[in-house]
């Protein structure tokens, strides 16, 4: 299972940075340390767990793509600012609450490049829910893991790849 190709659609605020409306923080971003960035008296703090995790998951075969509500050029300013715009094979980032459309778009851009990817081999992180009903309804039933509620951490996380994604068990 590990051999076949995966997608990994990660929201950015709450899931990899501290901050909710990283499109309500004008740029320019000024990097403070290697996990603070400062816009406008504001300071944004990425989860280093969530970059750990996404190194691991390219390890095991992942394509990475974001898959945020925000202002693209925000978005993408932080994460280059942050140092990790390359862990990012796609960026699905717009500012229309769209995951939906975004994901079944990228879905064909991969297709088009000879790359099929199934529902079941779709992992998408966020720390809301508001996007999967209509995710099912126009992607099919992809992995959704909620972190921080039931995913307590990026740990718990791996362990729902290893199972459902890279076939095998994990030990408790």
């Amino acid at each position: 299972m590990e051999g076949k190709p995966w997608l990994l659609a990660m929201d950015l605020d709450g899931t990899v940075w501290d901050n909710l409306n990283i499109s309500g923080i004008n740029p320019p971003y000024e990097k403070i340390d290697s996990e603070k960035i400062r816009g406008e008296n504001t300071v944004v703090t990425i989860y280093k767990s969530a970059v750990e995790f996404m190194i691991w998951c390219k390890r095991h075969g992942a394509i990475i793509t974001s898959l945020s509500w925000n202002k693209k050029e925000h978005a993408m300013e932080a994460l280059e600012k942050f140092g990790i715009i390359d862990l990012f094979d796609y960026n699905a980032t717009d500012y229309t609450p769209d995951k939906d459309k975004r994901l079944l778009d990228l879905i064909n851009i991969l297709k088009a490049n000879g790359i099929n990817i199934t529902p079941d081999r779709i992992v998408y992180i966020d720390d809301r829910d508001i996007h999967m009903d209509a995710i099912k309804k126009s992607v099919g039933d992809i992995i959704f893991i909620n972190i921080w509620k039931t995913a307590k951490n990026y740990d718990e996380a791996k362990d729902v790849i290893k199972k459902k994604i890279l076939g095998y068990e994990t030990t408790a």
